[in-house]
């Protein structure tokens, strides 16, 4: 499981950052795909593992609205320009008027919940997830989101492997093993490990500072400070950890392992993002304050 684990985030990585570091339209094109796939699949599993409940939605129209959402950010930037409009706002608020006119026209209640389980995943995942595309793209096809993205991956991510390991080696060496945090909703998940994940996070949170500090700029300000670090480290690490426990509470409920089997070693998308869809906006936040 670990071999492939690590194989899968190794792959993961490198195409991720083809997309961070090819230069220009040919890097943001290549960006598109990768998010195109993973917040379809995203959604996608959402809704399998929510009719696993008994709630079922509106996959296929939420999954075009989401990807319509993201397009309407992405595709301007790659062509040099701002959208004038919220278009990703008024799809989803054209999406809810379309669910209640379909609800009129049907069984009330079957179609009030379809639409309630749509809005839901569009929120959860489209749109926190929405924010990694506008991160990447704060500053068009230019370089400065797209480092600012790697920090806002590597940070959260750092804190997943920084959790496991501490966590495996607590549990492994400590009289009694380690103390955890929500047994009987994820067993795996220790106040130590949880620790670990915090220090991982502010430790690549430093190292990033200091390798690429003056590539994460936004119209001249520094965005990454050591203040900043320490912060955001700790907590992009406790958001990251939330999202993914929000996540296995939904596997639980639907009877599910993973959230899907698409990616060895890791389950499905969701397994991968979760961690990243209360990061997302917290950060694109912070940048806004920031300039």
């Amino acid at each position: 499981m670990l071999k492939y684990r690590i194989m899968s985030g190794i792959t993961m990585g490198a195409i991720l950052l083809s997309a961070i570091f090819v230069k220009g339209v040919p890097g943001s094109i290549a960006f598109i795909v990768l998010y195109t796939v993973f917040l379809a699949g995203g959604l996608k599993e959402f809704f399998q593992m929510t009719e696993k409940i008994g709630l079922k939605g509106f996959t296929k129209m939420s999954i075009t609205v989401g990807l319509l959402s993201f397009f309407s950010v992405s595709i301007p930037a790659v062509c040099g320009f701002d959208p004038v409009i919220p278009v990703g706002e008024l799809l989803i608020i054209i999406f809810i008027i379309f669910g209640f006119l379909r609800v009129f026209n049907g069984d009330h209640k079957e179609g009030l919940g379809k639409l309630f389980v749509s809005i839901a995943g569009l929120i959860y995942i489209g749109w926190t997830l929405s924010f990694i595309g506008k991160i990447y793209f704060i500053a068009g096809n230019e370089m400065n989101g797209r480092y600012l993205l790697l920090y806002l991956v590597a940070v959260t991510k750092s804190s997943d492997i920084g959790a496991f390991f501490t966590g495996t080696l607590s549990h492994k060496f400590l009289p009694g093993g380690n103390h955890k945090i929500a047994p009987k909703l994820s067993p795996g998940k220790s106040w130590e490990g949880f620790v670990g994940g915090v220090a991982a996070s502010i430790g690549v949170a430093f190292l990033l500072m200091n390798l690429i500090g003056p590539e994460m700029t936004l119209n001249g300000v520094t965005i990454i400070t050591p203040f900043v670090a320490i912060v955001t480290g700790a907590a992009f690490a406790t958001l990251g950890f939330i999202g993914d426990v929000a996540e296995s509470a939904l596997k639980r409920a639907s009877g599910s392992k993973d959230s899907g089997n698409t990616i060895p070693g890791m389950g499905g998308v969701l397994d991968v993002v979760d961690s990243l869809t209360l990061v997302s906006p917290l950060f694109y936040c912070l940048l806004i304050v920031a300039i």
